[in-house]
């Protein structure tokens, strides 16, 4: 991973953070309403995994793309691998859920949770003064 852009691993190291962040939350509300089992926390485990892979790959993808010079052909790029993506997101939570036999909630709540941690982005720049055209982001993991 030494030849890799370093916007992915800080992008994909700021996803990884809320995910860990909202995980510990969800996990505290089935504990709370007397639901948690250990299928509540491997189907946490594994719904996490999938969606911040998912974004590191995401990342990759759009910086292997715009690293080219060619935005038709990035934006082509990204497109298709949208789908692939998605496809292995489902059939890998279809795995966890129907085979390994995780609480289905557990497993599908943290695929939401990437969007959670974006829609605070723009407030937590702006606290911290970064300007919203930085490519960089936020450093909520420095």
């Amino acid at each position: 991973m030494a030849g890799m852009d370093p916007a992915v691993k800080k992008e994909t190291g700021y996803i990884a953070v809320w995910v860990v962040l909202l995980s510990l939350l969800m996990e505290a509300v089935f504990l709370i309403i007397g639901q948690w089992d250990l299928s509540v926390l491997f189907g946490n485990l594994g719904g996490a995994v999938i969606v911040v892979g998912n974004f590191f790959l995401l990342a990759l993808v759009v910086s292997k793309a715009v690293a080219q010079g060619q935005p038709d052909k990035a934006a082509a790029r990204v497109k298709a691998s949208a789908g692939l993506r998605l496809i292995g997101m489902g059939a890998l939570c279809a795995l966890l859920i129907g085979v390994f036999k995780t609480n289905v909630f557990a497993t599908l709540i943290p695929l939401l949770f990437p969007r959670i941690g974006l829609l605070f982005r723009p407030m937590i720049d702006r606290k911290r003064g970064v300007t919203t055209g930085d490519s960089e982001g936020s450093d909520l993991i420095d």
